[in-house]
């Protein structure tokens, strides 16, 4: 397993989206800008700044600053849709046609009726955005009552946020609700087909599934399975350290990354039929006397932008931005 460095400069992955053969990654600066590099066929562009990302609001209450982290998506050829929250909880939305890049805007937040008055409630962490059909977006948020909210746009207006619930667990023979908490990731896995991940509490992958007509309950995809120090003939579960990150190239395959115990990255498939178990892609190994490895510290992304096409990104504990790929191998000079 072979990982390339991308750059210095505590390059931090935030988002990637991908089209046939072109990628689009964005990264936040040393500085605190928002970037963004380019891959075709012929290799990376340099990246170009898109200056510290803010929205702009009226003469009064000026400008506020994007929270990191964002999420990106593509309904359209022409088009790149990004998403993320402000630090009073509002969702925003920023997009590219035709080459040209949009201001943020303001999208609002889920709200509380108190009699004829709808009271804000906020957003509890960073957005995830995937494109379920041609032309229409898909955002999904943690809101602050722990529950997943959803709401999505067909090229027009944003639909109002809904409910899609939050985790349950059994005690005393009765589900309780269990509030969600850290980033999510979402990806399409053909038309009208969508799973929403995020790190269970107990540090499992959990899976919520649309099926083109109902949304399923969260399911547990398990854990990280390694040797037990005291008896090697057995394994134990280990919690995953990070978010994870997913991505689908069709019908039949979702791919999903995430940071393990050992700072190394992890790596989950599903064939159409069943998942697999937890692979390791390793770490990044440094270039000195005597190699040492380099654990991941920073977010996961991921994207394929073909059939047996992978591609991840990561920051590790150097400061670099890091690239694995697979078509076929994750190995590669």
């Amino acid at each position: 397993m072979r990982w390339a460095a991308m750059g210095s400069g505590l390059f931090c992955p935030v988002a990637v989206c991908s089209k046939p053969e072109h990628i689009t990654l964005f990264a936040r600066g040393a500085t605190g800008e928002l970037l963004y590099r380019e891959w075709e066929r012929t290799g990376w562009s340099e990246f170009y700044s898109l200056g510290v990302p803010m929205v702009h609001r009226d003469a009064s209450q000026g400008s506020v600053p994007v929270g990191w982290l964002f999420s990106a998506c593509s309904g359209e050829p022409d088009r790149i849709d990004l998403v993320a929250g402000s630090p009073d909880g509002e969702l925003l939305h920023m997009a590219r046609t035709a080459g040209e890049w949009g201001a943020f805007e303001c999208l609002g937040a889920p709200a509380m009726m108190r009699g004829s008055i709808a009271i804000p409630l906020g957003l509890a962490g960073p957005p995830a955005a995937c494109s379920g059909r041609p032309g229409r977006i898909d955002v999904f948020v943690t809101g602050h009552s722990g529950e997943l909210l959803h709401t999505s746009s067909d090229g027009g207006d944003w639909s109002p946020f809904e409910s899609l619930g939050a985790l349950t667990v059994r005690a005393a023979e009765t589900q309780q609700p269990l509030p969600l908490s850290g980033p999510l990731a979402a990806c399409s896995c053909g038309t009208d087909r969508m799973g929403v991940f995020i790190r269970g509490p107990l540090g499992d992958l959990k899976l919520k599934w649309w099926d083109g007509t109902r949304w399923s309950e969260f399911a547990s995809l398990g854990w990280p399975q390694v040797l037990d120090e005291i008896y090697p003939a057995v394994t134990v579960a280990v919690p995953l350290t990070g978010p994870p990150a997913a991505c689908s190239w069709g019908p039949e395959r979702m791919d999903v990354f995430a940071r393990g115990p050992d700072g190394d990255l992890l790596h989950k498939r599903w064939d159409g039929r069943v998942w697999g178990q937890f692979e390791c892609l390793g770490m990044p190994t440094a270039r000195d006397p005597e190699p040492r490895c380099i654990p991941f510290t920073g977010a996961v992304t991921a994207c394929t932008w073909g059939p047996n096409r992978l591609d991840v990104f990561a920051r590790a504990l150097d400061g670099n931005l890091y690239h694995a790929w697979w078509d076929g191998s994750w190995d590669h000079d």
